[in-house]
């Protein structure tokens, strides 16, 4: 392969550097040594591997012995669960309560569950919901004794997840929530308590759901049980569906799907070779640098065996798909301590046969040419380098390029060599990159990033320099070419644009089902118009009175449809999922939009929407529904502010412009931000509205970011916060 003209114009410099001595010919010896000692010691390694595979297979054996006994811990856990749960859902306490519901049969029933949870000491809560999501009947372990909770400090879980998604149960069909940390009062109960809950729907004589029966099941008693295997055995890990510690190398490792904090401590990000393995395989292993790990996927709700002739019971709700993941982690060290006997044996007889090796080294170093070692050792760092170099000459014809180049274009360097750069880049690209390299021949350093469609190679996202090659005269010889393929970091900047408008996407549909109550009342008043209209124009026609009358009434019911139309309009718009779709956008507009959707829940808050708009407003170059989107969030929680304190109830959207921006402002007059969380309001989880998911000025931010603009807070003098961005002309 021949080198380019500027390496080999250094190959003087770089001989007298690397110019062969005593001291490299040591070097070279003991290199060439090395060579036959790793021939000499082939038979021994078949040996030695050939024992070391024994005893991993002994201690892989092992393994496997103790995860099909932690195995069997977890299905023995989960049906004890499902089998106490099917016993509350229809024995006769439950039955005598929701039959003829008093203070009688709930203190019967209380009793009951604190009889329970006082003999297994397996559950923290052991709960009846009503349908109202309000706790009926609730008894907490409390430490060890057991008791039953008076109706003050009884709370409302009707926005859990496992009470609605209970609720859309038959009776006798149960939900498993997953594996995580128990909620108190909205907060994480500190110290942490892991737990899992299980529910089922229970029904009257009727067949008539009355209510769900809830048992939080002490997932510490699960994991005390894996950790007394550990004592005979390797570290144990227990991991969910996404990857996530349930239990870890680790405590700091756990429950990252949880804590804020340690949400970048998962499998997938710390060791994402062996997540992907565990994705595509139900069992396994995993080899890594330190350890073995052996794996196995468990379905912990699919081991309940039902006697043969007992009665039917419908499975757990997707019991099919809740799994976690087992493994446990041999260390190398353990095996090389199995092996180190044997290890000991074996360099005895190998130190002996090294020293000659030496010997025969040092009488061949001499036979090696220093030019030939020099080019050796520059074509192996270049090739394997991951970035694709080439040299180019005046008339742009290949005249050396890396292996990089063989990975890319799928051909040999032989083939590549002597073609032009129109030849091997296609047309599309040629003609995409000769403006740079008209450039490069002229004398110019070129860098630049684009995405080029290549003949041989497809498209791809490039990092590109074009380094012209100058001679002393001034005359340019050629160029060097280094291209770094940057596709797969477009590719997750993709992703993670994708992933921003499923989230904004979701919190969408989740303001719009906290209003439901509001849109259905807008829906319902020129429904109820409609409705009295026809009434009015059907007692007309039976009385054969004067039918002019009916046809205002049907222009009145033209009317009201169009308004429900509208609403509906409105609200569909706001909801649509649809790829970015950058437009000019009127901000004002968007202004008087969300005013409309919030304008029903405002009025019955007496809460007074004042618009600023300012006339003429120029537009800005974005995507409509996710402005909309951010519009929405500040204006909601500004209500949500103004609503949290008495006095004033108002809420002011204001738009101005100047040469270069659009700004738009969303002020309140509500308590204002907490001091302690003015420094975080924008980050994700944080929220100082009791119930809230610290989302929605997370997903503003990020919306706004997108646009190139920056999403700011800033306090009132007289109380309440304004929230305000700017974004770019559409016609600058």
């Amino acid at each position: 392969m021949k080198l380019p003209r500027l390496w080999l114009a250094q190959a003087p410099t770089i001989h007298r550097v690397v110019q062969v001595n005593i001291r490299q010919i040591v070097q070279l010896t003991f290199l060439l040594g090395l060579m036959f000692s790793a021939l000499l010691a082939i038979p021994f390694l078949f040996y030695y591997q050939a024992e070391s595979d024994n005893n991993l297979s002994l201690l892989q054996a092992e393994q496997e012995r103790f995860i099909k006994l932690a195995v069997s811990a977890i299905h023995q856990e989960m049906d004890a669960v499902l089998s106490d749960l099917r016993y509350l859902s229809q024995h006769n306490a439950i039955r005598n309560y929701l039959a003829s519901p008093g203070p009688g049969t709930r203190r019967d029933l209380a009793t009951e569950y604190q009889g329970l949870a006082g003999q297994k000491r397996i559950y923290d809560q052991v709960r009846l919901i009503g349908l109202s999501g309000m706790e009926e009947v609730r008894v907490d372990f409390n430490g060890g004794s057991p008791r039953i909770v008076t109706d003050p400090n009884l709370q409302d879980k009707h926005d859990r997840s496992y009470f609605e998604e209970t609720l859309w149960l038959a009776p006798g069909q149960i939900y498993v929530s997953p594996f995580d940390l128990n909620i108190e009062h909205g907060s994480l109960e500190v110290p942490l308590k892991p737990v899992i809950r299980f529910s089922v729907p229970v029904a009257d004589n009727q067949g008539l759901v009355r209510g769900i029966v809830v048992l939080n099941y002490l997932g510490q008693r699960l994991r005390e049980k894996l950790d007394a295997l550990e004592e005979q055995t390797g570290k144990i890990w227990l991991l969910n569906a996404q990857g996530h510690w349930l239990m870890g190398p680790t405590p700091q490792d756990e429950w990252g799907f949880v804590l804020p904090d340690r949400s970048q401590r998962s499998l997938a990000t710390q060791l994402p070779r062996l997540w992907q393995q565990m994705q595509s395989e139900n069992s396994g292993v995993h080899q890594g640098e330190a350890s073995w790990i052996k794996f196995e996927r468990v379905y912990p709700l699919l081991g309940e065996r039902i006697p043969a002739g007992g009665p039917f019971f419908a499975p757990p709700v997707d019991a099919d798909r809740y799994y976690w993941t087992i493994a446990v982690e041999l260390s190398r060290s353990a095996l090389h301590a199995a092996n180190l006997a044997l290890l000991k044996k074996l360099w005895t007889m190998y130190g002996m046969l090294v020293l000659f090796a030496l010997l025969v080294a040092g009488a061949l170093a001499f036979a090696i040419s220093r030019n030939r070692a020099l080019a050796q050792v520059m074509e192996r760092v270049v090739d394997h380098l991951p970035v694709l170099v080439a040299y180019v000459d005046a008339e742009q014809r290949y005249r050396f390029n890396n292996m990089a180049y063989e990975l890319f274009f799928r051909l040999k360097p032989r083939e590549i060599y002597g073609k032009t750069m129109h030849e091997l880049l296609g047309d599309t690209a040629y003609r995409a990159l000769q403006p740079y390299i008209n450039q490069a021949l002229a004398g110019k350093a070129v860098e630049f990033e684009r995405q080029i469609a290549y003949s041989g190679a497809g498209m791809r996202d490039v990092v590109v320099a074009y380094l012209p090659d100058i001679s002393p005269q001034g005359g340019v010889r050629g160029f060097y070419v280094m291209v770094t393929d940057i596709s797969r970091t477009k590719e997750s900047e993709r992703r993670e644009r994708r992933h921003m408008l499923e989230l904004a996407h979701v919190s969408r549909l989740s303001s719009m089902g906290e209003m439901a109550t509001q849109i259905a009342h807008e829906i319902n008043q020129p429904l109820a118009a409609i409705s009295m209209y026809c009434a009015a124009g059907q007692r007309v026609l039976q009385a054969g009175s004067d039918h002019g009358q009916i046809k205002a009434w049907l222009d009145s019911i033209s009317t009201q449809t169009n308004r429900a139309s509208e609403i509906v309009r409105r609200v569909r718009r706001f909801v649509q999922k649809e790829e970015l779709q950058f437009a000019p956008v009127d901000l004002g507009q968007t202004a008087l939009d969300v005013a409309e959707l919030l304008n029903h829940e405002a009025e019955s808050q007496q809460v007074e929407i004042v618009l600023e708009l300012a006339e003429d407003l120029p537009p800005v170059h974005g995507e409509r529904i996710l402005l909309e989107q951010v519009v929405f969030n500040l204006a909601r929680n500004a209500m949500d502010e103004v609503l949290s304190r008495s006095g004033e109830r108002r809420i002011v959207l204001r738009t101005s412009f100047d040469a270069q921006q659009v700004h738009f402002e969303v002020s309140d007059t509500g308590s204002g931000v907490e001091a302690a969380l003015a420094d975080r309001i924008f980050d994700s989880f944080v929220t100082g509205k009791e119930g809230g998911l610290g989302m929605g000025l997370s997903i503003s931010r990020t919306i706004v970011e997108t646009h190139g603009g920056i999403l700011r807070y800033a306090p009132n003098p007289g109380g309440g916060s304004t929230f305000m961005f700017s974004l770019n002309r559409a016609d600058k």
